[in-house]
């Protein structure tokens, strides 16, 4: 004959005495993390500071810049103003908005089509083109001047909206950056998409890229930050002042005469708040696009 039983409860007295028996406590932090937060906040210091100089003397008064104040006791608008009254700063933030946004999309475009034709279709010569792609990093900028200089004034596009954008529709380092993220995504779905009927095109824009969406991000933001500091090229390539980017528009404010400090500090701060914004908002999505992205 077999007894069972039935388990017991807990009395209240031993319920009483779990309640009150102390918590395990946290760990102290060792010292590998304590010199790890320090070293966090000296960069972050050594980084921020320039940005708060920057910030603190566009809004301080004339006879404040001149003797260094860190902590102002009035703020003042007028440095903005003066800025603006020298350099045509609205119509340049168009310009630099339009640059910033056609040549984004161009890269975005070019760099998925390419990555998705090294990833996916399988055809003789993947790797070399690749390769090719990849040693196209190591052309230096400057070396690329005069051929583009030579193609858009030979296409009449100079001092134009697309000689500025034109040569940079296409760059090699965000067709390295897609084509690293497609290699982390499953073929089979792609496969399947493929046995559904689906053609090229809507396999990139309805199935690879949505799966790839911070990698996809990561390479917006950092075509997008690119456009927007380009400075040479608009420089070389246009000549009336409302066809140029904002970065050139600070060039002419530091080569005025009779601008003060303030002034410069001001205008700066104008080209400056586009960029800090984009990475702020965007820096969580920049940081898992290039985590996420490794080869097979």
């Amino acid at each position: 004959m077999t007894v069972t039983t039935t388990p017991t409860r807990p009395t209240v007295t031993e319920a009483t005495a779990a309640a009150r028996r102390p918590r395990r406590s946290r760990p102290p932090l060792r010292a590998r993390d304590t010199v790890r937060w320090l070293w966090l906040v000296a960069l972050t210091v050594v980084i921020g500071f320039p940005v708060y100089v920057t910030l603190l003397t566009g809004l301080l008064p004339p006879q404040d810049v001149a003797h260094g104040t860190l902590l102002p006791t009035r703020l003042t608008l007028d440095n903005f103003r003066e800025a603006l009254r020298n350099v045509p700063f609205g119509q340049q933030y168009v310009v630099s908005v339009l640059v910033t946004a056609l040549q984004t999309g161009g890269q975005l475009l070019t760099s998925s089509l390419a990555a998705y034709a090294l990833v996916f279709p399988r055809w003789r010569g993947r790797a070399v083109a690749f390769a090719v792609i990849v040693a196209t990093l190591a052309i230096p900028g400057e070396s690329l001047v005069i051929p583009n200089y030579e193609l858009v004034t030979g296409l009449g596009l100079r001092d134009s909206l697309l000689g500025i954008t034109l040569p940079f529709l296409a760059a090699g380092y965000p067709v390295f950056l897609l084509r690293q993220a497609f290699l982390t995504l499953p073929r089979e779905v792609w496969e399947a998409a493929r046995l559904d009927g689906c053609g090229d095109l809507r396999c990139l824009f309805l199935v690879v890229l949505p799966m790839a969406r911070p990698q996809v991000t990561a390479a917006t933001l950092w075509s997008a930050l690119a456009a927007w500091n380009g400075y040479f090229w608009p420089l070389l390539i246009t000549d009336s002042p409302d066809r140029r980017t904002v970065q050139v528009g600070i060039s002419q404010l530091v080569n005025a005469e009779s601008t003060s400090p303030g002034v410069i500090y001001a205008g700066t701060t104008l080209v400056l708040l586009p960029t800090l914004l984009l990475v702020i908002v965007g820096q969580r999505f920049l940081l898992r696009g290039l985590a996420r992205t490794s080869p097979r």
